[in-house]
């Protein structure tokens, strides 16, 4: 009889962080798309102006760096912690998400479901858990670092960028952290309920603090 056996590794490159390249074109593919309905949103009413071009210009390049800085971080925070746990985790783009993100934002209204990062693997409920708060936790600490910079830069267009990120963060947050499913506050809840308030009072926090209610 033949004891030799052979180890398969089902997982390769078990717990590091990996992307294919149909990832990045979606990542690339989302950023690009949001950022043109939130400017196209940002727009509404200053159209009129000569200058239009150019504020078009300042404004793309100013939500395609918010849209980087809390989208993208969000998507990956889910992405690389259940690729520690050994699972397949990619980001994949919804085409008809980002159609409707582009015709929504000409009424001035920005409502976006561009994709979502899709798991495959054993995942126990407390990894699932914590898998889900990773997305609205990276928003939590943008929007922190965010207000400490705004008490900094309190004019300009540094002092808008680092409004505008430390809001929507905490938008972003406190959104996903709706206990309904597929939010992910419906995973975390049902993994530590002590958990899910506490990142919910940190967001409402930094949210009133964004908007001047709070401090």
């Amino acid at each position: 009889m033949d004891d030799r056996y052979e180890i398969i590794d089902l997982t390769p490159n078990y717990g590091r962080s990996r992307f294919s390249r149909v990832e990045i074109r979606d990542i690339l593919i989302s950023v690009i798309v949001l950022s043109l309905a939130f400017t196209l949103m940002m727009m509404r009413g200053n159209w009129k102006y000569s200058d239009v071009g150019l504020l078009f210009l300042i404004f793309y390049a100013l939500s395609f760096v918010i849209i980087t800085l809390s989208f993208i971080p969000h998507e990956m925070g889910h992405k690389f912690v259940a690729q520690k746990y050994g699972a397949w985790s990619e980001y994949r783009k919804s085409n008809n998400g980002l159609i409707f993100a582009v015709l929504i934002s000409l009424l001035g209204i920005l409502i976006a479901a561009p994709g979502a990062v899709y798991i495959r693997g054993y995942i126990t409920e407390e990894q699932n858990g914590k898998i889900s708060a990773a997305g609205p936790i990276v928003n939590i600490i943008i929007s922190a670092v965010s207000i400490g910079l705004m008490t900094v830069f309190t004019n300009g267009w540094l002092g808008t960028l680092f409004f505008m990120l430390a809001y929507i963060n905490a938008m972003l947050a406190l959104f996903n952290l709706i206990p309904i499913p597929p939010l992910d506050g419906s995973k975390i809840i049902k993994w530590s309920i002590p958990v899910w308030i506490a990142m919910l009072a940190l967001a409402g926090v930094e949210f009133l603090m964004a908007m001047g209610l709070l401090f």
